[in-house]
């Protein structure tokens, strides 16, 4: 009999009830954690709102290379030097290992991102954010 473990099995996590952490930036995004070690070794997917007139000041993800979908409202993603809008149902970024980039949200409306980093180190940042 062949013996299944927690990381293959499905998992569901519940956006409005998953913990929130801040990030260290005044004003800057809060996130929910919706998948850990124990659901998978390959991914972390995270849920990240940016307040409206809100920044995140340029960062790297370690080892992970990130996947940004915006779910509502928009985002400008800044990379050397140069600014691209990401507008929910419109578009989404592929963000390499070593990459910097910023993130600013110059709506009156809180956006709202999907993120997913694989390999799923960047995630661990967020054990280091206050909760939200």
């Amino acid at each position: 009999m062949t013996r299944i473990t927690r990381k293959e099995l499905m998992h569901v996590a519940e956006i409005a009830t998953s913990p929130r952490r801040r990030a260290p930036a005044p004003g800057g995004p809060t996130a929910a954690l919706l998948t850990t070690a124990e659901t998978s070794d390959q991914v972390a997917v995270l849920h990240v709102e940016l307040p409206a007139g809100a920044a995140m000041p340029e960062h790297d993800h370690g080892a992970s290379q990130i996947v940004l979908i915006p779910l509502a409202g928009s985002v400008e993603l800044h990379h050397n030097g140069q600014a691209r809008t990401l507008t929910a149902g419109t578009a989404a970024a592929h963000i390499a290992r070593g990459e910097r980039v910023s993130l600013t949200n110059p709506g009156d409306q809180p956006a709202s991102l999907m993120v997913v980093a694989s390999p799923p180190e960047f995630a661990d940042r967020l054990a280091s954010w206050p909760p939200a």
